[in-house]
């Protein structure tokens, strides 16, 4: 929805000082020179600020990390009422066919959307995301397409998507910054970690256990997410996240070479990001931020709320000064939906912008009826002819005592004979 602000502004600046000390002996303890991932990225997943990195746009092979793009296009499809978790899905011969890791689904075999998106998740089923794949766009290739103008859209520049599996081709290549980026955009708009949170699942009445490649979850404390993936060529990957009060990382590490290795790697840089930064609350969500007025509304006024509460990252080390600005209108037609973007907030660190959150209408407000608009009118051309009398008598008992109103003209004539000012 486009919004234009009004002249008026109003503007709150709230100033939170934050002062930590960080426990110096355990930051020491984070070896990063043990870290053997050809390329990392350590990511807040709020932000998007990148905390530290190594080659972070080097293009590589992703492997089955692939396979969360995979899941995110599947997850909105869900989301728009494409298709449902409960619609059986039937294999295809080219599904049955799949190598690398799978869960061996037969030609004709019928299995729930829901349960081939486990699959993908915890097993990192190549036949499953091929049936899923075949479901939602028609074929595996069509699917692709939109693997493609969806990394577009999210901003990652290093991919180029060929298949949903994450295997072996020439031209497919992600990189661990997009790799975050995927798993950020993911992670803000589908459920996600009800799927990549799960340590185990059964398949096939109970007949057919699979488990999370993510060994994090056993190992980490906060980890529920995301995705693993191998390949001789593209070695151990991994994009995982974890939350830790109110602060959430996420790390991707690609190329490493030792089995296990992916894992270590990204505990140790999680030990890093949760050792050096933490997040603040700065905004509960749902709070009131201010009211704006409603013309022609049932109610004259609007309260305006933030939709959700707003953390922001800073380093323990450091004392954060944060601030606020809010711009609202003085006034918005009615009728007003609830939700409805009525502002803007703007978050500063130390006098740089943060972010810029939406401001929304915290209720619906209908518009008067005709009749209601009516009298409305009314009121207000009896108030405006009201005042015009009253000026209209104030004047006119001035210039009856003699005031300011009959005060001599004086003539004053700058520009020749042709041009006169009067002032009183």
């Amino acid at each position: 929805m486009s919004f234009q602000f009004k002249s008026f502004v109003t503007i709150i600046i709230i100033c939170t000082y934050i002062f930590l000390t960080i426990d110096t002996v355990a930051a020491e303890k984070v070896d990063l020179s043990s870290v053997t991932a050809a390329s990392y990225v350590l990511m807040d997943a709020d932000s998007g600020k990148v905390l530290i990195s190594r080659l972070p746009h080097q293009k590589l092979p992703p492997a089955s990390t692939t396979k969360l793009m995979t899941m995110l296009l599947t997850l909105e499809a869900i989301d728009q009422g494409k298709v449902h978790k409960s619609d059986r899905v039937t294999a295809s011969q080219k599904a049955a066919e799949m190598d690398g890791s799978r869960i061996y689904l037969e030609k004709g075999e019928v299995m729930s959307l829901d349960d081939l998106l486990k699959s993908m998740a915890l097993a990192s089923a190549n036949d499953a995301s091929v049936a899923v794949a075949e479901k939602i766009s028609g074929s595996e290739a069509d699917f692709v397409v939109q693997m493609n103008t969806k990394a577009r859209e999210i901003g990652m520049k290093d991919s180029h998507f060929e298949n949903v599996s994450g295997m072996p081709s020439s031209n497919h290549y992600s990189s661990a910054y997009d790799l975050a980026l995927l798993a950020q955009y993911t992670l803000a708009r589908t459920g996600i970690l009800q799927y990549t949170a799960l340590k185990q699942h059964t398949l096939r009445n109970g007949t057919f256990p699979i488990y999370n490649g993510n060994k994090l979850l056993w190992r980490y404390d906060g980890a529920d997410g995301l995705k693993n993936g191998y390949t001789s060529e593209a070695k151990n990957c991994l994009i995982a996240t974890a939350k830790r009060g109110r602060l959430r990382l996420i790390v991707v590490v690609l190329g490493c070479s030792m089995r296990g290795s992916q894992t270590s790697d990204a505990t140790n840089l999680l030990d890093y990001g949760f050792d050096k930064y933490a997040a603040a609350n700065l905004v509960p969500g749902g709070e009131v931020c201010g009211t704006v007025k409603v013309k022609t509304g049932k109610v004259k006024e609007v309260a305006v709320v933030l939709p959700d509460e707003l953390n922001a990252i800073y380093a323990k080390s450091e004392g954060i000064h944060f601030t606020r600005r809010q711009d609202l209108p003085k006034s918005v037609p009615a009728p007003v939906k609830q939700g409805q973007k009525l502002g803007q907030m703007q978050i500063f660190a130390n006098d740089k912008l943060l972010k810029t959150v939406d401001l929304i209408a915290a209720d619906n407000v209908e518009r008067l009826s005709l009749p209601g608009r009516i009298i409305h009118m009314h009121w207000s051309l009896k108030l405006i002819l009201l005042l015009i009398v009253s000026l209209f008598y104030a004047r006119h008992r001035i210039r009856k005592n003699g005031g300011y109103w009959n005060r001599p003209k004086t003539r004053i004539n700058h520009f020749g004979s042709n041009h006169r000012d009067y002032r009183y």
